[in-house]
């Protein structure tokens, strides 16, 4: 499990939960996870006005590459995370959402955290993913072990445990004692750096869930 990255086990813990990567309220976040995980390998800064400032290094990670790359056609050397989110998520094609969910599928089945299988449907074919429960448990245990038992928490494990607790899934993974110890772990790292990115991207996330319902609600009214 070493080779694999934080955004794939978060990815898996999404599938668990909800069968798909493009759960639209969900997939925001994964968009958040490369970004923070870009900034932790030095591909990308945030600064302190949260905005995203490229650094011409290019990512390891393949799906992280495709993001890169979106985020440099937009052509400015600061943008604002918000903009980011917005020109990859909350456009009416998702074609670039689209583009990098695939990359990190590919990513996934090569480091056989899922399986592809295609069925027929009534209007057509259909893919379905399949994960690797095994590889689930493992990551869940890694997590469990880290925060519960060792207390030894790389930047990593809090971006995860974060994405866990901003998405809810850590109700369904500890037990209501582990979660609230999690949740106080997690209460005591809120200063750190990483813990900040994230409760930026969160807001960020809000704001523009907050306005694409506003558009659509305008919109359903319009006859």
């Amino acid at each position: 499990m070493n080779n694999v990255n934080i955004t794939e086990k978060y990815a898996l813990c999404m599938l668990k939960e909800k069968k798909t990567l493009h759960e639209k309220e969900l997939s925001p976040y994964l968009i958040v996870s490369m970004i923070v995980e870009m900034m932790l390998e030095g591909d990308l800064e945030i600064t302190d006005n949260n905005k995203v400032i490229l650094n011409n290094r290019v990512p390891t990670a393949s799906y992280n590459q495709r993001l890169y790359d979106s985020i440099k056609d937009m052509k400015k050397e600061e943008i604002p995370l918000k903009y980011v989110l917005k020109a990859i998520c909350y456009t009416l094609s998702n074609k670039k959402l689209k583009s990098i969910i695939s990359v990190l599928k590919e990513k996934m089945v090569e480091d056989e955290l899922i399986t592809l299988e295609t069925k027929k449907g009534i209007i057509g074919n259909k893919e379905v993913i399949k994960i690797n429960e095994e590889c689930f448990t493992n990551i869940i245990n890694e997590v469990k072990i880290e925060f519960l038992e060792k207390g030894t928490l790389t930047e990593d494990l809090i971006l995860l445990a974060s994405l866990l607790d901003s998405t809810k899934f850590l109700k369904n993974i500890f037990s209501k004692y582990e979660k609230e110890k999690v949740g106080n772990i997690l209460n005591e790292l809120k200063d750190t750096e990483i813990a900040k990115k994230i409760k930026v991207a969160q807001a960020a996330i809000r704001e523009m869930s907050a306005l694409v319902a506003a558009m659509m609600i305008n919109a359903a009214g319009v006859h």
